[in-house]
């Protein structure tokens, strides 16, 4: 996997921004990337060293369309929490390394 492959986007939510002054990150990623991948593509990309990361996997939501037929509402996706060291500021939409 390349480094650019695993960091899909940013999750850009009330929430989530409000969290990154605590030096607290989310990202969507790869639904078969590891924590260990995920913490070597952020510092890569980044280039601020990572505490912890905290993996979050939600179910395909579904629903029951027309003539009974099931509908998929909602993907499964992969989202994380990146807690950085220190409270230096991400711009996580300019990444430092390039593509």
């Amino acid at each position: 996997m390349k480094t650019f492959d695993i960091l899909i986007k940013p999750v850009i939510t009330e929430k989530a921004t409000s969290n990154e002054k605590e030096g607290k990150y989310q990202f969507f990623v790869r639904k078969d990337a590891t924590k260990v991948d995920i913490r070597k593509a952020f510092q890569q990309v980044y280039g601020t060293p990572v505490v912890k990361v905290n993996i979050m996997v939600t179910a395909e939501k579904k629903r029951l369309g027309k003539n009974r037929r099931e509908m998929t509402k909602k993907h499964s996706l992969k989202k994380v929490i990146i807690t950085t060291k220190g409270r230096k500021a991400v711009d996580v939409m300019k990444p430092k390394m390039k593509a």
